[in-house]
């Protein structure tokens, strides 16, 4: 609630309704918007901040990331299909809505579309009647969440792909999924296009020119169809340029797409923002609770900790973006029992820490208020409304604002946001505490936005200083809150160590078909994920290139561990590849595996390509087919798994 207007502003007898509307009148305005504000839409896809993805498909039954285009709509039959279990694994975990990949770039489709027989209605499951989009969408309603789509431009099935009437055809799945569904909280366009696919049985690879789909048509038809849906990777929400989860520091929610570059800046920009920025487009923090997007049992024991989706979160959210984690559907058609603890330690987690306001129940005071008018005060800034906020003055840029907490307290995270839909306008900003008579400096950065959280050392102190150090507009702060997170969770666990697997003792690097000075072929096998084997520059290093390993002893192979380089880089990241064995060195017969590692520029993981049936060898030859970016290929470890 706002507070009581202070009896300074109310002169005697101003209960009179001609003096009430005189005192109203001479209140103070609310300040202008700043640069690019967000929109309604915009303002509302903020306030989520945390949902879900769920990656469900024909993959979930080949073990594939990218399927190919041939998969027979025959395998998809998950045994025990639940969609409220799923629902509420992610309520449950706090999440506010889910996005489910209605067609990925396989082409299968999770409704029974009307324009190809490619999707689940050729299926066993349900005996051919049943719709994953329905029973998840239905089941979002059930339990308070909102739902999402995800239509895949590429299409590696379709045959008139890379053509003009592929793009009627996604125009149509596009109206199918905007207008049977319900209400959409966003409609995800995802970047991956063109390249190897079945193609009606072309088997052949295409590419398409930048204006081939006519985003501008598709967005119009989202607008029409959808007008409160945001649209991720089009005119609402950019990707922040990773897979990892994290947003930048800062993290601009404004941008100009207008600027080209090459695409590492790019990227960079992505993930930072712009500041200043043409447009109003925050970024989305999408990741996986695996390392991959699809289920996969050889990772049931790589599931993110509880403490690693924490720092996950003081990553995204707490830069002003929102978090997307992917929950992947197993082979049951429910979330892994591992996945669910995860997320349950994670919610647990939260939960202690933002539970409580260390700063309720404090009295605010600042250096300005906007024509002490009480619409703006200070206390604003901690009554736990989005929507009342503090602000200064138009020329005073550099206001400060104290939390008097009336005992000694100790915290050490600190939750600031702006009052959204003025615009961004704090460039900088400082933390202080109250310490032996004086004040004492204990966090700063740069940028607020929607939600800025500090994460630091514990503080105790009984009173608290926000110090604005400099801002484009009179700040409008909307919160100041203190919270406490737990000693046992102040280090995030990480994914399980790259390098993990079968020990390599007595192994040697015997042949390549070429490598650099200083990135000799023994370094892809010396257990250090820090240096790397690369091929020779310019042709000598074009694929495919054969990377040899004796392994000392004939030994079981399983099958193969790539770890991609680790150094920051993106060239030569290894996408096509064959595994052979010999016992001799000598005899190669056929390769005992081979595939695709998919989405290598975008999210490059540590990778596993399993050997079936498993093969005993005591000599080991990786052969490079392709690479991501078509730069000599590069391996920071070649390895084989435990089991």
């Amino acid at each position: 609630m706002r507070p009581p207007m202070p009896r300074s502003i109310i002169p005697p007898g101003a209960m009179l309704a001609g003096l009430w509307i005189s005192a109203l009148a001479a209140a103070a305005p609310p300040p202008a918007p700043h640069g690019p504000a967000p929109s309604r839409r915009q303002v509302e896809w903020h306030a989520l901040e945390f949902y879900g993805f769920l990656h469900f498909t024909v993959n979930t039954f080949t073990d594939k990331e990218w399927g190919y285009g041939d998969e027979s709509p025959e395998i998809f039959n998950p045994t025990d299909f639940d969609a409220d279990a799923i629902a509420r694994v992610a309520r449950d975990a706090g999440m506010r809505g889910l996005i489910l990949t209605c067609k990925h770039h396989d082409g299968f489709c999770l409704w029974p579309s009307k324009f190809t027989d490619h999707s689940i209605k050729k299926s066993p499951w349900r005996g051919g009647k049943g719709d994953v989009v329905r029973e998840v969408s239905d089941a979002c309603k059930r339990h308070g969440l909102l739902f999402g789509t995800y239509l895949s431009p590429w299409d590696r099935n379709h045959p008139e792909y890379a053509r003009p009437a592929y793009v009627e055809y996604y125009r149509n799945q596009l109206r199918e999924l905007l207008t049977q569904y319900g209400t959409l909280f966003e409609v995800w366009f995802d970047g991956a296009n063109g390249g190897d696919g079945y193609y009606g049985g072309a088997r052949e690879r295409r590419q398409i020119a930048a204006d081939y789909y006519g985003w501008e048509e598709n967005y119009r038809i989202v607008r029409e169809l959808q007008p409160l849906a945001t649209m991720f990777s089009g005119p609402d929400i950019r990707w922040v340029g990773n897979e990892a989860g994290i947003a930048g520091d800062p993290c601009w929610s404004t941008f100009n797409r207008d600027a080209s570059q090459a695409e590492a800046a790019y990227r960079d920009r992505l993930n930072r923002g712009d500041r200043p920025g043409t447009e109003w487009w925050p970024a989305e923090c999408d990741v996986s609770i695996r390392p991959g997007w699809f289920y996969h049992a050889a990772e049931d024991n790589r599931v993110r900790s509880p403490e690693n989706l924490v720092d996950l979160y003081f990553k995204s959210v707490g830069r002003g973006a929102s978090l997307l984690l992917n929950l992947p559907p197993d082979r049951r058609g429910r979330i892994h029992e591992n996945d669910i603890a995860s997320l349950r330690g994670f919610r647990k987690i939260i939960d202690s820490i933002f539970g409580t306001d260390l700063a309720g129940g404090s009295r605010a005071s600042a250096s300005s208020v906007r024509g002490d008018d009480p619409r703006f005060a200070a206390g604003n800034a901690t009554d736990g409304s989005r929507d009342t906020y503090w602000c200064s003055d138009d020329r005073t840029l550099t206001p400060e604002l104290v939390l008097d907490l009336a005992k000694p307290t100790t915290f050490n995270v600190v939750s600031l946001r702006e009052f959204l839909p003025l615009g961004q306008r704090v460039d900088t900003w400082a933390l202080d505490r109250w310490a032996d008579g004086r004040w004492e400096e204990f966090g700063k950065g740069a940028a607020i936005g929607n939600r800025r959280l500090w994460r630091g050392a514990d503080v105790t102190t009984d009173r608290v200083r926000l110090r604005i150090t400099a801002a484009a507009a009179c700040p409008a702060i909307s919160e100041i809150a203190l919270h406490r997170e737990p000693a046992e969770v102040r280090t995030a666990a990480t994914q399980q160590a790259a390098t993990e697997g079968m020990p390599k003792t007595g192994w040697r690097a015997i042949a390549a078909t070429s490598q650099c000075p200083g990135h000799e072929a023994a370094r892809a096998i010396d257990g250090d994920p820090k240096t790397l084997w690369q091929a020779a520059a310019g042709g000598d290093g074009a694929p495919p290139q054969d990377l040899t390993l004796d392994l000392g002893k004939a030994t079981r192979i399983r099958g193969i561990i790539y770890v991609p380089r680790t150094d920051g880089k993106s060239a030569g990241l290894v996408d096509k590849f064959q595994v052979f064995v010999s016992p001799d060195g000598k005899d190669w017969g056929e390769p005992v595996a081979s595939g695709e590692f998919a989405n290598m520029l975008a999210n490059p993981i540590v990778q596993e390509a399993r050997v079936e049936p498993a093969a005993n060898a005591r000599f080991l030859r990786f052969r490079v087919l392709h690479t991501a970016d078509g730069q000599p290929p590069t391996a920071a470890e070649i390895g084989l798994p435990l089991r």
